[in-house]
């Protein structure tokens, strides 16, 4: 006879949902259920918040919509009993159940994490640790390529779908140690590569842009940016190479910031390029990535890079301050203009703003092969690093993952697969490695000329930093839909996300206008290396400047009311 799980959707939610509300906890649901879809998960979830009592902390509480809400603000209403963790996580949970895979389907994520609502609960239950950090209790977002102990992490390929990290990535580990909980994971450009498939992953199909549904979300962070424009957290991390933080970033109406290299740990994350491979974050406000940073920024004894950071430095948060702006002088790039008129239209709006805020403008001209950077240094370095490094990461997790490229491509192999990524992994498993004399020649002597002619031209003008149209075109079409709207005369309207890539220096994008189709754009600092607190000030500077921009038009979720949840004591499972 076959069992209820096997039988019928209905009676498998059933099963979970009883089996949670018994207290038996999340390792009692069989492993068939727990790879369901994230939006299955969050109805297990919420089924089981409706059947249990009313918490009296719940009757007390005053009416508190998260909707739009910062860390700081969310940190207040906690703080003041307006809303409690519990609550935070739920509505979250709702806005997930209700737009990602349902409603609009953003396929934005990939997994929940099944003990958020414990973690919540047990926050609200804690009335002895009465000092906190800014993050307790935030629920917060990983894009799955940073190990999780708790979730598989699948970097969008189904051949690492049931693949479970032993321990926390190391920025991933700072957050929950601050108390953060982590809500999910997010989808991504499969192995963070997309191949003409911006945001298109095996495990989770195509994230699609919140603000308009005929584009792409970019790559390859893509996810992640979608997830919190669409307010599913307040923050989410990300990885950049080559722009995959900045490129979603910037499509998606959001602040993103790709730190200097070293400034974050790359310890527990898939890699990609680790010359160019950084993690870095995403978020609705300048401020609320500084709050992160302030956790995140920290030396990691197995990430050598990460040694190069200043030995003492200042709350990013702290350092933020009115009026920065003024008297600032920045260095206007026009190497990458020309893509579309839209753009470069928006980007002039956008350097008058800059100017009625006290800034000093100079015109600034890289030089040529700055523009040239994909052929003459990322692609040759990308496919020397990509074999040993994804090779040495895959050795370090426990079965059933690959131990080789090789078998990795074999696993990739699939009706599904996108065919443009299984020719990229091939080339990559022929291509002379890191001993070859191109790939020395590369890192011992074309990144540190491009580093030290930057650094020059940046202290010769005296420029606080360098400012430019984050990409020279809108977001583009996705990859399985045409669209007849979409004007770029660039070939790659990435091109200028490159600069901070090779060099490794930091870059900030922040919003600046709304394009027409409603799609978003931004625009980029670029400073010296370990400047974050300074571009963090001009950035928020411009943010304030602009002021708030039109949001996605998307279902919106109720406001919370003191007796919108019930809860019980949930048995905590490893």
């Amino acid at each position: 006879m076959s069992s209820p799980e096997a039988s019928s959707p209905h009676a498998s939610l059933e099963t979970a949902t009883w089996a949670v509300r018994r207290g038996e906890g999340w390792g009692q649901v069989s492993p068939s259920l727990r790879r369901r879809s994230p939006v299955w998960l969050a109805g297990l979830v919420l089924a089981f918040l409706g059947g249990t009592p009313m918490r009296k902390a719940a009757a007390a509480a005053i009416a508190f919509n998260p909707a739009g809400a910062d860390i700081a603000q969310l940190r207040e209403a906690l703080d003041g009993h307006r809303i409690t963790y519990e609550q935070l996580v739920a509505y979250y949970l709702r806005r997930i159940a209700q737009l990602d895979q349902t409603g609009p389907g953003l396929h934005a994520l990939i997994s929940l994490n099944p003990e958020a609502l414990v973690q919540a609960r047990l926050l609200d239950r804690d009335k002895t640790n009465r000092t906190h950090g800014p993050l307790l209790g935030i629920p917060f977002i990983a894009k799955d390529n940073f190990d999780t102990a708790a979730i598989p992490t699948t970097a969008g390929s189904a051949a690492l779908r049931e693949v479970r990290p032993v321990k926390n990535a190391f920025v991933v580990q700072r957050l929950l140690d601050q108390g953060a909980i982590l809500i999910a994971k997010a989808n991504m450009s499969e192995l963070a590569s997309s191949y003409g498939r911006l945001g298109y992953s095996t495990v989770g199909g195509l994230t699609r842009n919140p603000y308009n549904w005929a584009r792409n979300a970019s790559g390859s962070s893509s996810g992640s940016a979608a997830a919190i424009a669409a307010q599913f957290a307040t923050f989410a991390l990300g990885t950049d190479t080559s722009g995959s933080i900045r490129g979603p970033a910037n499509v998606t109406g959001l602040v993103g910031l790709r730190p200097t290299l070293g400034l974050g740990s790359r310890t527990g994350i898939t890699p990609l390029s680790l010359t160019f491979d950084t993690p870095g974050i995403l978020a609705h406000s300048v401020r609320d990535i500084a709050q992160v940073l302030d956790v995140i920024a920290a030396v990691d004894v197995d990430d050598a890079a990460t040694f190069l950071q200043p030995q003492r430095r200042a709350s990013y948060t702290g350092a933020l301050r009115p009026g920065a702006l003024r008297g600032a002088r920045l260095g206007v790039i026009g190497n990458f203009r020309g893509g579309n008129d839209e753009v470069d239209a928006a980007e002039q709006n956008a350097l008058s703003t800059l100017k009625s805020q006290g800034a000093e403008l100079l015109t600034t001209t890289l030089p040529d092969e700055f523009e040239h950077l994909w052929p003459l240094v990322i692609r040759p370095v990308s496919e020397a690093e990509f074999k040993p490094q994804i090779e040495r990461y895959l050795r370090s997790l426990p079965l059933p993952a690959p131990l080789s490229l090789a078998e990795l491509i074999d696993r990739t192999t699939s009706s599904a697969a996108n065919p443009a990524l299984v020719a990229g992994l091939r080339v990559a498993q022929n291509t002379d490695l890191t001993d070859s004399p191109t790939y020395i020649n590369l890192l011992s002597r074309t990144l540190p000329s491009l580093r030290s002619q930057l650094e020059r031209l940046m202290e010769e003008q005296h420029l606080n930093a360098l400012v430019f149209a984050t990409m020279s075109c809108p977001a583009s079409p996705r990859y399985d839909q045409p669209d007849p709207t979409y004007v770029c005369k660039h070939d790659d309207p990435y091109r200028a996300s490159y600069v901070a890539s090779t060099t490794g220096f930091p870059e900030v994008t922040v919003p600046v206008a709304r394009l027409s189709g409603r799609l978003p754009m931004g625009l980029s600092f670029l400073g010296a290396p370990f400047t974050e607190a300074q571009l963090l000030n001009l950035a928020e500077a411009l943010q304030i400047a602009v002021g708030p921009l039109p949001q996605p038009t998307l279902d919106s979720t109720p406001r919370i009311q003191p007796t919108a949840l019930k809860s019980r004591t949930l048995k905590t499972t490893s």
